[in-house]
């Protein structure tokens, strides 16, 4: 029984010829004629559905998933344009696929729970995980979680992320076989005899008192301890929090994220602002919960390295001595800003702990779906921002 992985990668401007450069790489690093799985990561810049024909001329896959990213995760580098391609071919491992369409404003529970059922065959032995790649309609990772655990169990891993383009926040895309989709989610269920680590982490501390969000709604907070949530940045940095109401996704955001307190799990869930509204309301990356304790966070790119190094020995534990097959790594685009040129680093750092040889593919996302570790080391799934979650498959 043997698992065949290839990984390829162009940067050609054009996306024809790009996605077939890097068939090509992938197909001869595959070296097997049979090719069950392609996930696909492009650039907005490349993102066109006639990459998906070009794939298929090249390696006839029986499946294709995919999604749009803000940066292409390779072994060796770190790329802001071009097309990156997974191949597997395995038959001691299964793989299945599924799509949803038309997932803005739809209940997140029932999201997770179709998908769930969609994807799930009684023919998945052993243990399995859940990967998806969604639009920015899917605002709950909790839920979503929940309502997939409905149908594949409670030690089944959720993990995924957001699509995101160049810091525009205006539009991404998944892939699914032959179609290049909006407004939806495409998911990878893995099942087999196999073994399977998560880990994920972000790095930042709290900075200055507590403060409570009084109103909010979906992934907007309207008022903190009673005064306008915009007066919260107001307070710290006086007239420098106009750089983050003329900038989407200003410096003083990546830097200064809202910290969401989580009692229960004893931890921070971080959430980027993304926008100010006319009324002084701050619009974040995912759903915030009313009510809630919270802190402005802070961050550096020594925190974000740690937190790579945390996550890597993280998943080197949860593998229990064995060599992981396959490497996937979903990192906040916010942390790809923050870091720049040194950004490889990280890469570095998780190679050092998880090894050099092992095939390691990733994307940045708007947001990063992941169980996070709490004190107790009980398991909570969020949607996170800022966050590094790395995968392994042995």
């Amino acid at each position: 029984m043997a698992t065949h992985i290839g990984i390829g990668f162009s940067s050609l401007a054009d996306p024809a010829q790009a996605a077939k450069e890097a068939a090509a790489q992938a197909k001869k690093q595959l070296n097997t004629r049979i090719t069950q799985l392609v996930v696909v990561f492009t650039s907005m810049s490349h993102a066109s559905p006639i990459i998906l024909d070009a794939i298929f001329a090249i390696l006839q896959p029986q499946k294709i998933i995919g999604s749009s990213s803000a940066g292409l995760i390779m072994p060796d580098k770190i790329a802001s344009q071009g097309i990156s391609i997974l191949a597997i071919s395995s038959d001691e491992i299964h793989m299945n696929v599924a799509t949803l369409g038309d997932i803005k404003d739809k209940d997140m529970r029932f999201l997770g729970f179709q998908m769930a059922r969609d994807i799930s065959t009684n023919k998945n032995p052993g243990r399995q995980i859940l990967t998806v790649f969604a639009d920015s309609g899917l605002i709950s990772g909790a839920l979503f979680s929940h309502g997939a655990k409905e149908v594949l169990g409670s030690t089944t891993p959720i993990v995924g992320g957001i699509s995101s383009d160049q810091f525009q926040y205006k539009k991404s895309v998944q892939y699914y076989q032959s179609q290049m989709l909006t407004n939806s989610m495409v998911g990878l269920l893995i099942s087999g005899q196999i073994t399977i680590s998560v880990g994920s982490r972000h790095g930042w501390k709290p900075l200055g008192k507590p403060r409570t969000i009084d109103k909010a709604h979906g992934s907007v907070i309207h008022t903190i301890d009673g005064e306008r949530a915009v007066k919260l940045y107001e307070t710290y940095f006086d007239e420098d929090f106009k750089t983050l109401k003329d900038s989407r996704l200003g410096s003083m955001a990546v830097l200064y994220p809202i910290g969401i307190y989580l009692e229960n799990d004893r931890t921070y869930l971080l959430r980027n602002a993304i926008d100010i509204l006319d009324d002084g309301s701050i619009v974040c990356q995912g759903e915030v919960p009313e009510g809630a304790e919270m802190h402005l966070m802070i961050g550096s790119k020594d925190s974000c390295k740690q937190a790579a190094l945390d996550a890597a020995l993280e998943v080197r534990d949860g593998l229990s001595g064995h060599q992981a097959k396959l490497i996937l790594i979903i990192e906040s685009m916010t942390r790809y800003k923050m870091l720049g040129r040194s950004a490889v680093q990280e890469i570095q750092v998780i190679k050092d702990i998880l090894g050099y040889t092992t095939p390691m593919i990733g994307m940045y996302s708007a947001g990063e779906i992941a169980p996070l570790q709490s004190i107790d080391h009980t398991r909570n799934t969020q949607l996170q921002n800022e966050s590094i979650v790395i995968i392994a498959i042995s």
